[in-house]
């Protein structure tokens, strides 16, 4: 069976740990330079993966589900912003409105995208992290991340980090023992 592969070029927006069959996984979402919203999974993201992140990905369609078959690190795009908000009132009418402070500075930002709309938090005053593009334009949202959405992908980060090294110390580990084994009966 020859699955149908696509290739896309975007930043990543949200990275997820979860488990599936009891295997630890990996939930992505991606946006596009065009804006579409992708989400994808990857059982074992590569160390220079973060939020932000332009890639370029490979993903492939497993039912209902799309995976990520490759992905690297994109070149000439620059890496999106990240910083915490404190919104202090959210007004919907016509459309939604976010109001609040930015680096101690007062902001009010119109917010169209449904799925930006559907992310804000219920109650205000709260913090949550946006993912901003900056064009000729001024800033754009593209994620908005609650704060405890935030604290587990950073947790996560450094368990993953944790993980990767202590891999590396084990197989450095075992290829000295079986060099130290080559040489004894070798």
């Amino acid at each position: 069976m020859r699955l149908k592969a696509r290739k896309i070029t975007g930043y990543i927006t949200l990275i997820e740990p979860r488990t599936r069959r009891g295997l630890i996984e990996y939930r992505l979402r991606i946006v596009t330079p065009g804006g579409e919203r992708i989400v994808a999974y990857i059982r074992e993201p590569p160390p220079w993966l973060k939020l932000g992140t332009p890639a370029d990905i490979t993903i492939i369609s497993a039912g209902d589900r799309l995976l990520i078959d490759r992905i690297s690190r994109k070149r000439g795009l620059n890496e999106l912003r990240i910083a915490p908000i404190m919104i202090d009132e959210i007004v919907k009418e016509a459309f939604t409105v976010m109001s609040g402070k930015i680096n101690g500075k007062f902001f009010s930002v119109p917010i169209l995208d449904e799925h930006l709309v559907s992310r804000l938090p219920n109650k205000v005053p709260s913090k949550v992290y946006c993912i901003f593009s900056e064009s000729g334009g001024g800033l754009k949202i593209l994620e908005i991340i609650s704060e405890r959405e935030y604290m587990i992908f950073t947790n996560a980060r450094k368990i993953l980090n944790q993980i990767i090294g202590n891999e590396r110390r084990i197989n450095e580990y075992v290829k000295n023992l079986l060099e130290d084994y080559v040489k004894e009966f070798g």
